[in-house]
This record gives C-alpha cells, structure tokens and sequence, in this order.
C-alpha cells in the first residue's frame, strides 16, 4: 500500500462528518445533489478532481465526474472514461479470486497458506497456530507491519522477491488480533498465482473482468501507453495548490496498484449485489457470495468487523461492506449494501488539506445514506455514569504497527489516551478532538452527548479482571493494545524536553565557563543535541518521505548516534578525570551529573525504538 495509507493510520476514517444536507431530504434530484456535496468538497479541501457511482435497487442510477483528472494538462474527470488507482479497494477483487478458487475446491479458507508456499516463502512456525486463508482475509495473520515510511532498500522488482525480502515477523498467534496487512494480502496473491498457474492480473483478466465486461481495469507497475491519456494523476498541496505528479510504479498488486473507471468498478458491484452474476455472466455461486458477505470475525460481537474480506461499517442502523483505498495521493471508498442493493464508489485524486479526502468520502456516504436510509429519531442522550473509571484510564496503542524496526518508535504518535472526567471517560483519538464516553453496557461506550451516533468504543479484559485492548467501531482494520508508562507520549516528549534542556544547558556553561573540565561536556551535549534534533525530525507528524531508499534523516540520525555513544564514556572519563583535577565546583558536579544522566536516558530510549543502527 502506498504510504499515504500510514497517515495514517486512516485517521478521517474513524469518525465520518455529515454534510451539510438535511437527513432524509430527497426533494433534491440525486445527480444535483451528488454534484452540490462533491464540487464544495473539492472547493473547500482543493481536492482536484473525483469520480462518483451510486447503485440503487440493483441498479446503476448515477456516475458522475468531477474537477481535474490532471492539473497539469487541465485534463477534466470523465465519468466514463477516466481511470483512477483505487489503492486498496483492489483487494476486494484478491479475495473474490480467493473464494472462486475454495468454491471450486482448489483452496480451502483454514488450511495452513505454507500448504501452496514454495519453501522459500514458507511463514515461520513463530506459534502454534499456523496462517490460514481465513486469517489473511481479516487481517489476523499475526504479523508486525513491515516498514512503510523508511523502507529499508528500494522497492523489490517482483512479488516473489518482495514476499521474501520484506516479510514482517510473527508477533502474535494468528485469529486474535485485527493488524492492517499489505503482506497478507500479497501472500493471497501469490496463493493465486501458484494454485493456477498464471499471472494474478492475467487470471482476474479471464476469470472475472472480462466475464463482466470490465475492459478498463488492470493492475500494472505502470500505465500502459493505451491508457495514459485517460488516467488521473495523483496529485499533492504545493503551496496550496494541487500539483499534478506522475504515477508511482507499484509491485504488489494487491497494495494499490490496481487502475478503473467507475462504470467497471459498476459491473463488480452489481456482481456482489446480484449473487455473483451480471447480465447472465457468473463469477461467483449465490452460496458462495453469502458466505463472503457473512462477518467471519470481530474484536467485539457488538462491534463491527470483517467479512470474507470485506470491511463492515454500521451507519444509520445499517449494515454496509466495503473497503478503504489509500495510496498516491488517492483516497477511494466502495460500500454495499447487498440486502437493499445500494452502494457507492467514490475516489479523489488528491488527498487535500490535513488528508481531508478521508473525511469527503464518509461524509458523502452519510449524505447519501441520510437520504435513502435515514437514521432512526435521536434519544435524549444518557446519564449513565461509568462503572469504575480508573479501570480504562490509560494509553491504547495500534497494533497496526511495525515491530524490531526504527518504524517502531512512531507508535506513541498513534496511540488514544482515556481519562476520567466526572464519572465519564475522555478518549482522545489522534488528529480529533476529545469527546466524552459513557458506559451502554459492561465494557461497551458510547458518545455522551451523542448517544445515536454509530460510533462506540469498547473494552477488553483478562482473566485478572485488568483492561487489555480498546476497540473502535467501524475500524475492524485494528486493535489497540493498552501501552506500558514507558512508551507513552508524554514520556517521549518529556524526555525530548528534559535532554534538550540540559544539553543546552551544558552548551551554554561551556560557551560561558571555557574550562577543560567543561568543555568535554558541552560538546558531548551539542553532539547530543544534533542527534535529539534528527530524532524530533523523524517523529514529528507523520509525513511520508519521498523515494524508495532509507531516507538520509534517518541515516543520517542514526550514524550519529552511534557515533555519540562511543564518544560518550570519553567524554565523561576526560571531564571527570579533569574536574577532580581542579577541585570540581559544584557548577560541574551538577552539569556532569546532568549531562552524564541526560545521555544515558537518550541511548536507552533509542536503544528501545531501534533508533541504533540494525533493522
């Protein structure tokens, strides 16, 4: 997946915004008022361009363009012609190719994947509990994140190789936690590769594609030359302003490389909507298609969570399947609702101030929804008061995460912190403001002042009775997993603030004192003081870097640091051997103390994030 998705984390995702139309009011011809919400979207986020399909009744009742295709050549989004990269939304079609291969007996959801592995890619027997089908399917397989934002080498050339070289570790027995894999979902991939002998795109080609008649959709590292003038280009704020930008060439498939219109992303829909046929072509058994649309796990029975592959959603008292894509400066949504059959594809080319794209898209969907599934009338909201509050007090961090890797030390920049206030719990989530929580039932929460909103949060506890994990609806993609004191925010911020202080400090005395004892010291503390700075650079707000290679910050980060511990104990021996020397003031016990302290702490924190060399 491209590494817009870790920005993550798909935090617009969590908590959709209404827009601003009356819920319910379909005095408005739909194509107005598709064109009113999505043209003040792009206006107001400069997205520039998107692309719009409704399904309504098993029916395609509206596709829409909108805005650029291409700022650069002025390009305008034709609704039936324009191809956009869909990023994630493209797994949909790895997993209809996974259950057309179980229902015709070439694969089975819950035997091990090592089955159809060459011995080169054969997952390690970390538990034992092997990987199955069903485990990729939701994203359960167990596996840490492999790096995104700091990869460690360019890109591999193949999925074989990519499979091989990039393989997360097993962190945790399969089936019990959700954690957001891109490598899951390339192993399915190749699964499908090996179990029919042709090339993943060649096979959804002939087996589904054309079946449906979808002659403007491929997965390609790049964009054949038949195509280029018709695909929209992805396209970053610079200066304020959408920047058209060329196509990232992309190896596995499954992670975004995937290129459609609507009207053919229409006839896959339309395929699920209808029991896996359209217009008397079959790709999927009515049987099969239920089983695929049936929930197969979740963190919480009250929570929403997986399909066979699909993602669930509840809104309005409804619910929905579909999938998020993320990736290239593309945001995209697809949602169904198979039992009305409805549903909704929207992508932007762009992701717009403060990744507003991730906001547009639920919004647009609650828009919709509001109009042909209006919520339920609200209730008076609840005063009940939480059940012993100090029990969730604390700080819940993703297990979409990477692990043993310099990635590692971004998780206290994406964890939820729950405090008590005033018998209630205040839950802050990254990027929104705090909200206030009330108990429904034993560990399940829901919106203080909002009770009918379909957010909830809810709670895990182990056999002692002590609070584990945090769950969000609508998020099955992860679980939170509840952080020691020393891997919290506050902690890192307190120890960049502390070390910053008192490295300045020594820097200064230096500056002011120029004595041999002192010297040593200030300038271990500016040395210290580069590498804290790197430090800050690297975990500031996550933005992706640009290229395929380990960024230079992090080299550059990291050789420094190893550089500063091996000069550290000389440092010290030279200004204590001199401080004793001269008698040692006071003024130097406490900034040798202060500084040998300062350094300590530092090494041991990026001795603990991987920050020191290695993986």
């Amino acid at each position: 997946m491209g590494l817009t998705v870790l920005v993550l984390v798909l935090l617009g995702a969590a908590t959709p915004v209404r827009a601003q139309t009356l819920p319910g009011d379909s005095a408005e011809p739909l194509d107005a008022f598709v064109r009113r919400v999505v043209t003040r979207q792009l206006a107001d986020h400069r997205i520039p361009g998107a692309t719009v399909l409704v399904v309504r009744d098993g029916r395609v009742v509206l596709t829409q363009g909108h805005g650029e295709a291409d700022t650069g050549r002025g390009l305008p989004v034709d609704a039936e012609r324009t191809l956009f990269r869909v990023a994630s939304v493209g797994k949909l079609f790895v997993w209809t190719a996974v259950m057309r291969l179980v229902e015709r007996g070439q694969l089975e959801l819950d035997t091990d994947v090592n089955t159809w592995l060459e011995e080169g890619l054969q997952l390690p027997r970390t538990f034992p509990e092997p990987v199955t089908l069903r485990h990729l399917m939701a994203h359960t397989g167990g596996f840490a994140v492999p790096e995104r934002l700091w990869p460690a080498g360019p890109t591999p050339d193949a999925l074989v190789d990519y499979l091989q070289e990039r393989r997360p570790p097993r962190v945790r027995p399969p089936g019990e936690l959700s954690a957001y894999s891109d490598y899951g979902a390339a192993l399915a991939e190749h699964i499908v590769e090996r179990v029919t002998g042709q090339p993943f795109e060649d096979h959804l080609r002939e087996e589904i594609w054309e079946p449906l008649g979808m002659r403007r959709t491929l997965f390609r590292r790049s964009v054949p030359p038949e195509f280029v003038a018709d695909t929209a280009l992805g396209h970053p704020l610079e200066q304020g302003r959408p920047r058209a930008q060329p196509l990232e060439r992309v190896v596995v498939a499954s992670s975004g490389s995937m290129l459609t219109t609507a009207p053919d992303l229409a006839r896959f829909m339309l395929a699920h909507l209808h029991g896996g046929a359209v217009d008397g072509h079959r790709i999927l058994g009515e049987e099969t298609v239920r089983r695929m649309h049936q929930q197969h796990f979740t963190h919480d029975a009250r929570l929403s969570g997986w399909a066979h592959g699909f993602m669930e959603f509840h809104l309005n008292g409804r619910r929905l399947l579909g999938h998020t894509g993320d990736a290239y400066q593309f945001t995209s949504l697809l949602v169904l609702m198979p039992e009305h059959g409805w549903g909704l594809f929207v992508s932007y080319n762009g992701l717009g101030e403060r990744n507003a794209a991730q906001r547009a898209r639920m919004e647009l969907l609650r828009a919709l929804l509001d109009r042909d599934f209006p919520a339920p009338p609200p209730r008076a909201p609840t005063k009940r008061l939480v059940t012993r509050p100090e029990r969730f007090t604390g700080t819940y961090q993703t297990t979409w995460r990477s692990s043993g890797t310099a990635e590692a030390s971004l998780a206290w920049r994406q964890e939820i912190r729950v405090r008590e206030e005033e018998g209630t719990l205040r839950v802050h989530q990254p990027g929104m403001t705090a909200r206030r929580w009330v108990e429904k039932e034993p560990l399940l929460f829901q919106p203080a002042e909002t009770p009918d909103a379909p957010d909830r949060v809810a709670f895990r506890e182990d056999a002692q009775g002590h609070i584990t994990h945090l769950f969000l609806e609508n998020r099955p993609l992860e679980a939170y997993e509840r952080a020691p004191w020393y891997d919290t925010a506050p902690v890192a911020l307190g120890l960049f603030a502390g070390c910053g202080a008192l490295f300045a400090l020594a820097v200064g005395m230096g500056l002011l004192l120029r004595t041999g004892a002192v010297a040593p010291l200030a300038a271990l503390s500016l040395w210290n003081l580069l590498v804290l700075t790197g430090v800050v650079l690297l975990v500031r707000p996550l933005v992706p870097f640009d290229g395929d290679d380990t960024p230079w910050l992090l080299g550059a980060t990291r050789t420094s640091a190893l550089l500063g511990v091996g000069l550290t104990p000389g440092a010290l021996f030279w200004s204590a051997r001199t401080g004793r020397r001269g008698g040692g003031s006071w003024t130097w016990r406490l900034l040798f103390s202060g500084v040998a302290l300062a350094s300590a702490l530092l090494t041991l924190w990026l001795h603990h994030w991987h920050l020191l060399g290695g993986g």
